[in-house]
């Protein structure tokens, strides 16, 4: 049984006698959940400034019991507390559109683990915030664990951080006709000048190795500050490429250049065993693992924040949306 607060505050902030507040554990991020029926759009209105207050030091908050029925109104609801919605570019899942910049969470297949990952974190320009909505929970399964990146800038060994500070990660894709997304999806157009244009102004290196295949290779911080708090934060898709999470059948199938998405030190070296294990002990332990209701609404500071997807049994449908772009410093 879930035990919420009496009151309605939180560290100061007032969210109106409607709601409730569980405070954050490893079975939930911090939880405002609904007590009687409320207009959710106008609540958000008169709140916004103190949900974004509590997202800032939080980096995560879940909205459960409001009823937002849909497409429309969850983009109608993201708006309202993080301003318009971005198009989804530089794409590295498959994700079908919605309504407006609204789209279906990464489309992999049901049996597969999505690990661990800060959207768009491989990409000269990003998202700082995300949020998902549960259409229709899955029979089984579909969690999408959470987990806090400053939390584990602050676990990691001070050799590991020193040496991504001084080499950063280098990040290979490759684009093959029939192979995960095709470099039309992933760019958003079907003309290669304006591919090389792309690839050019973010000063990366590309080749085309046949007609159809596409191999980029670029290099980016391991660690950003965060734009508003001034923060260091663990912010890239490091963990989401490592060879070692691939499925063997897949390493069989590629050369090693010629793998999907693969990343590296910044220098092209591998990331060592004794690294990466840093990094799967900490998720083990550390991730916020919550099962999903219908109109639950989870809205992630992208750069505190990571997140990834369960396998699930039945029917899911995810839907999720980015705001609020900026520029990575490289």
């Amino acid at each position: 049984m879930e035990i919420f607060t009496e009151s309605q505050t939180i560290q100061g902030i007032e969210l109106g006698r409607n709601v409730d507040i569980k405070t954050s554990s490893n079975n939930n991020p911090l939880t405002i959940k609904l007590k009687e029926d409320i207009d959710v759009f106008i609540w958000a209105k008169q709140y916004k400034d103190e949900l974004n207050k509590m997202l800032l030091d939080h980096g995560a908050l879940l909205l459960r019991g409001f009823k937002i029925d849909g497409a429309k109104n969850f983009n109608k609801l993201f708006s309202i507390i993080s301003g318009k919605g971005i198009e989804y570019k530089n794409r590295t899942s498959p994700r079908d559109r919605v309504y407006n910049n609204v789209y279906t969470s990464t489309s992999h297949p049901s049996d597969q683990t999505i690990h661990m990952h800060t959207e768009n974190s491989y990409s000269n320009l990003y998202n700082r915030i995300i949020a998902f909505y549960s259409l229709v929970p899955a029979l089984k399964g579909g969690e999408t664990p959470i987990a806090d990146e400053r939390k584990l800038l602050a676990c990691l060994k001070n050799e590991t951080i020193k040496k991504f500070r001084e080499k950063g990660i280098q990040y290979v894709r490759n684009s093959m006709p029939g192979i995960g997304l095709s470099w039309q999806t992933i760019y958003q157009t079907n003309d290669k000048n304006e591919v090389a244009k792309i690839l050019t102004s973010f000063g990366h290196e590309f080749e085309w190795v046949n007609e159809g295949h596409l191999r980029v290779k670029w290099t980016l911080p391991a660690i950003q500050r965060h734009p508003i708090t001034n923060d260091e934060m663990w912010f890239n898709h490091m963990f989401f490429g490592l060879k070692c999470l691939y499925d063997p059948a897949i390493l069989e199938y590629f050369e090693e250049e010629s793998l999907p998405f693969a990343t590296y030190y910044g220098d092209g070296t591998e990331i060592e065993p004794e690294v990466i294990k840093e990094f799967i002990d900490f998720y083990k332990e550390n991730s916020i693992v919550f099962k999903w209701e219908k109109d639950d609404f989870l809205l992630l500071d992208n750069m505190m924040f990571s997140h990834g997807r369960r396998p699930f049994e039945g029917e899911r449908t995810t839907l999720t949306t980015m705001g609020q772009p900026q520029e990575m410093i490289t």
